[in-house]
């Protein structure tokens, strides 16, 4: 009981960042989340747990990422108990990944940075419709970009209502991609837009698209 109680504490903090496209950007957040325990467990990377009766190896997500939603920069820091040369698991860990999945870099951080979601600021985002012309897109986005405020129901709770447009940084049209944007929108445990909502309020929910989170801001010290 001893050991599930007081596992051993982490000497070590790694940053994985990787891509998640594909059939596999319909991977839920908890199974994703399973999916990676097992491929560090087959790497035999040494996790450090969590406390109490139930311990979890520590695994911290950025951010969750929408079913249906690919990612290009996603980023999942974990805890070890070992130190371990980050380059040379890089391979490993690339070995194990099914199609879809793809290693951008793995970095040792400080131990005491505070967690990702803490210092999650904006996420950004490109969004390319099949069927919508340059000037419809251009029009709905001028559009929103003007409104004062744009008000929608709260998610859970649709019988308040929110301000959408204040979470709204930037939309882009991308002059070199027809029929696409770039969103940087608000994201964190303070303000967060969906994407869904700003493809909602753009009026282009029914019109077939793809969606890429391309990155996610922190607001970290320089690492």
């Amino acid at each position: 009981m001893a050991s599930v109680m007081n596992p051993s504490p982490p000497v070590q903090r790694l940053r994985l960042t990787y891509s998640k496209k594909g059939d596999a950007r319909y991977i839920g957040h908890l199974d994703l989340a399973r999916f990676w325990e097992r491929v560090f467990r087959r790497v035999s990377l040494p996790l450090a747990y969590s406390h109490g009766y139930h311990p979890q190896p520590r695994i911290q997500f950025a951010s969750a990422l929408p079913v249906g939603v690919a990612g290009e920069n996603e980023m999942v820091d974990i805890w070890l108990t070992e130190r371990v040369e980050p380059e040379q698991w890089l391979t490993s860990i690339a070995r194990n990944l099914p199609d879809g999945f793809a290693i951008k870099s793995l970095v040792e951080i400080p131990l005491k940075l505070p967690a990702m979601q803490a210092s999650l600021r904006a996420a950004v985002y490109r969004v390319c419709w099949e069927d919508v012309s340059e000037e419809e897109l251009r029009d709905r986005v001028q559009n929103v970009l003007a409104a004062r405020e744009i008000l929608r129901p709260r998610f859970k709770k649709p019988e308040k209502t929110y301000d959408l447009r204040p979470r709204i940084l930037s939309i882009d049209i991308l002059e070199d991609e027809p029929g696409c944007v770039r969103m940087t929108l608000l994201a964190g445990s303070q303000a967060n837009a969906r994407v869904s909502e700003v493809i909602a309020v753009l009026g282009l929910t029914d019109r077939r698209h793809a969606i890429l989170r391309e990155s996610l801001i922190l607001d970290e010290p320089s690492l």
